[in-house]
């Protein structure tokens, strides 16, 4: 394991993993408020703007977890020493 201290390519696989779970918490945090607020009101909908909102951070968590395969690709194939 040492030798990973050293290798970039397993920090950049360790943020980006660090970066999908915080980008993670703001729509978690939605979803149970939605839910909370549906089981309350049976009529009530999603506002617009939050759904975009949501939306828009689920793509950039999606687009950041599209770069871990890659790492580890390259760290299987020995980049990054």
């Amino acid at each position: 394991m040492g030798v990973l201290v050293y290798n970039w390519v397993f920090w950049a696989k360790m943020a980006a993993f660090l970066v999908v779970g915080l980008l993670s918490i703001k729509p978690t945090m939605r979803f149970l408020a939605w839910s909370r607020q549906a089981r309350a009101d049976a009529g009530w909908r999603v506002p617009e703007a939050e759904l975009a909102s949501v939306r828009s951070t689920l793509g950039a968590e999606a687009a950041v977890f599209l770069a871990i395969p890659v790492f580890a690709a390259a760290m299987a194939r020995g980049y990054g020493f």
